[in-house]
């Protein structure tokens, strides 16, 4: 289970929107998780398996407990009822009573749909009998059950939003002053984005 659960398109866009704050909530206790809607493939520099190694090295210094990426194109995240489908299954699984996504504005289109898929995943996982994603081909048996946990409905208690190039008046801001440093090295992490290097410069 957890506390928190920050939501993003890419492997790194947790550390450069709400890492601090992931950070200040470990510090006082709190469990958080981070779920990657894809795997980085599309990306100007690095190889998905390279960004997954950074993605697990930001993990531990931003003191998260849990982080997955799901099997979502990159560069092509569309909010379908496969994909709300996907993201319930981890709701009901961690069930965190806070969600952060990506605001809805956006430079990048992956994120912009993020922001409304989690939104509607997050409806969705509260529902008794969330509607089946439709069959195609002949069905054959799951393989693998889905354990009570991720069967029960579960909604969070709120979803807040993270912005990079939104200009918007923030609600509310959090302080991470004491955690800027731990931030920065979570986010150099990524020595396949942010090193300097010919590619994408």
């Amino acid at each position: 289970t957890a506390d928190i659960l920050a939501i993003a398109a890419h492997r790194d866009d947790v550390e450069q929107t709400c890492g601090g704050t992931l950070l200040r909530m470990a510090a006082r206790g709190l469990r958080t998780a981070i779920l990657d809607l894809t795997q980085g493939e599309a990306g100007t520099r690095g190889s998905a398996e390279q960004r997954a190694r950074e993605a697990t090295e930001a993990a531990q210094l931003l003191g998260v407990g849990w982080r997955q990426a799901l099997d979502l194109p990159d560069g092509a995240v569309e909010n379908t009822l496969e994909n709300r489908l996907k993201i319930v299954r981890i709701l009901r699984l961690l069930r965190p009573r806070v969600v952060i996504l990506p605001y809805w504005q956006a430079r990048h289109p992956d994120h912009a749909a993020v922001a409304q898929l989690g939104y509607e995943a997050c409806f969705l996982s509260g529902l008794t009998k969330p509607p089946a994603p439709p069959a195609v081909g002949p069905i054959a048996p799951s393989s693998q059950e889905p354990q009570e946990s991720e069967a029960l409905p579960f909604r969070p208690f709120k979803i807040v939003y993270a912005s990079l190039y939104a200009d918007v008046r923030p609600s509310f801001i959090v302080d991470i002053t004491p955690f800027i440093e731990q931030r920065h090295r979570a986010l150099m992490a990524y020595q396949s984005q942010y090193a300097n290097q010919a590619a994408g410069s």
